[in-house]
C-alpha cells in the first residue's frame, strides 16, 4: 500500500515556494551513509536503561521538525527559534517506548490515510503524489519511507494519548469554573452570565476537557521519567 502511494504518477507542477524559504535552515541536517554508520555506535543517551544511537536520536529530532511544520506551515521559520525541538525529539523517543511496551501499533492503511488527508499534498482536492514527493524532497527534506514511519509513529503516540485519557469527564462545576478561567484571561473585566454560558457550554465543554485531558498526559508522561 505504501509503495503504491509512492509510486502514484500525476501531473501537478511542483510546489516548493514554501521550501525554498524555509530550506535554509535545514542544510547542515544532510547526512552521509558513513555519517549514519558512524552515528549507529555512538549513543546520545538512555531512555529505560536503554542506550539510544545519536542515529536514533537524529530521527527522532527529524520526526519533531516535520511535525512542526505540519502544525506551523509558512510560520515555522519564526515558531522555530522558541521551539525546543530536541527535548520534543526525547519526549517521543519516551512515548514511542511506551507505545511499544503497551502493544499499540499503526497499521499501513492508517498511515496512507492520515497522508492523503494533509490538505498541503493535495491538488484539486485529491491526493497529488508528485506534490507530496516534491514537498519531502525541497520542504521536508526527507525521505518518503523515513517520513511514512514517522508518520506511523505519530498516528501510534495519538493512540497512546487517547488510551490514557479516554476515561477522563468532566462534571458540571468544572465546566462553570473552566468557563470562567478562560473568558476572564481574555477580558479581566468580565462577569459569569448563566444564561450566555448555558448557550456556549457544549463548545466550552470541548475545549475544558481538552485542557484537563492535556494535563492529565502531562503527569502520565512526568511519571514514566520517575
Amino acid at each position: 500500500m505504501l509503495r503504491q502511494l509512492r509510486n502514484k504518477k500525476t501531473a501537478k507542477k511542483i510546489w516548493i515556494g514554501l521550501g525554498i524559504i524555509i530550506m535554509p535552515a535545514f542544510v547542515f541536517w544532510g547526512l552521509g551513509g558513513i555519517m549514519r554508520e558512524k552515528d549507529e555506535k555512538i549513543y546520545a543517551g538512555k531512555i529505560f536503561g536503554k542506550n539510544i544511537s545519536v542515529l536514533e536520536f537524529k530521527d527522532s529530532f527529524s520526526a519533531a521538525r516535520n511535525m512542526a511544520i505540519i502544525r506551523h506551515g509558512e510560520k515555522f521559520g519564526e515558531i522555530v527559534k522558541d521551539s525546543d525541538l530536541e527535548s520534543q525529539a526525547w519526549q517521543r523517543l519516551v512515548l514511542i517506548y511506551e507505545a511499544k511496551r503497551l502493544k499499540i501499533k499503526a497499521s499501513d492503511k492508517e498511515v496512507v490515510e492520515r497522508i492523503e488527508s494533509y490538505p498541503f499534498f493535495k491538488s484539486n482536492d485529491r491526493f497529488d503524489n508528485k506534490l507530496y514527493n516534491d514537498l519531502l524532497k525541497y520542504l521536508f527534506r526527507t525521505q518518503p519511507r523515513v517520513f511514512e514511519e514517522q508518520t506511523r509513529q505519530d498516528i501510534i503516540i495519538s493512540k497512546l494519548y487517547q488510551k490514557i485519557t479516554e476515561g477522563i469527564t468532566l462534571e458540571d462545576e468544572e465546566i462553570q469554573e473552566g468557563y470562567i478561567k478562560i473568558n476572564s484571561a481574555i477580558d479581566p473585566k468580565f462577569k459569569f452570565d448563566e444564561k450566555k454560558f448555558l448557550s456556549e457550554k457544549k463548545e466550552s465543554e470541548a475545549k475544558i476537557l481538552e485542557q484537563k485531558k492535556e494535563e492529565y498526559f502531562s503527569k502520565f508522561f512526568a511519571g514514566l521519567l520517575k
